[in-house]
């Protein structure tokens, strides 16, 4: 059985990625070799990062609880799925600070992405794939990108179902 940890990464009111979260559900309920877990960043509570070591020091030691929590949930999965929205041209604030929060956690675990925006996330998948490469991930090739106008409206809900689905479907494959 595949451990896939969902991280949820926006925390604005009204987000569309509760919407893609409910397709990458689906797309997991057609398979019985895979768990889930959802981490929602907004809900996690973690704090601006500002230890003095980096994560990647040896130095480094956690002690904020949340963010052992959240250390906790990334090491307790075989891979991470991110769903990422694209805002000015970046991952949000808060996905970056959950990031960098954390080190070793990262190395060599297969990651990948569900993007979604006006370019389909491609900015906010290019900076992820840095972000992740730096912290040893294993950032996998296949990331879904669905642009609004052409895959979703601009509220989440389906223009091209079939689409979405073929492209959640590959990006799971990738780490399940």
């Amino acid at each position: 059985m595949s451990k896939i940890l969902i991280v949820i990464g926006s925390a604005r009111t009204g987000r569309v990625a509760d919407k893609v979260l409910s397709y990458v559900q689906d797309v997991l309920a057609e398979r019985s070799d895979v768990e889930a877990t959802v981490a929602d960043l907004a809900v996690m509570n973690l704090p601006f990062f500002d230890n003095e070591n980096s994560p990647l020091s040896p130095d480094y030691t956690i002690t904020d609880p949340n963010v052992a929590a959240w250390s906790e949930m990334v090491q307790a999965n075989d891979s991470v799925l991110f769903i990422t929205p694209e805002y000015n041209h970046s991952v949000s604030a808060i996905q970056k600070n959950a990031l960098d929060s954390l080190g070793a956690d990262w190395a060599n675990k297969p990651a990948t992405a569900v993007a979604y925006g006006w370019s389909g996330g491609s900015l906010a998948v290019a900076n992820l794939r840095e972000i992740l490469s730096n912290l040893k991930a294993d950032v996998k090739i296949d990331m879904a990108q669905l642009a609004f106008m052409k895959d979703l409206n601009p509220d989440g809900s389906l223009l091209d179902e079939a689409n979405v689905k073929a492209q959640i479907v590959a990006t799971i494959n990738v780490i399940a």
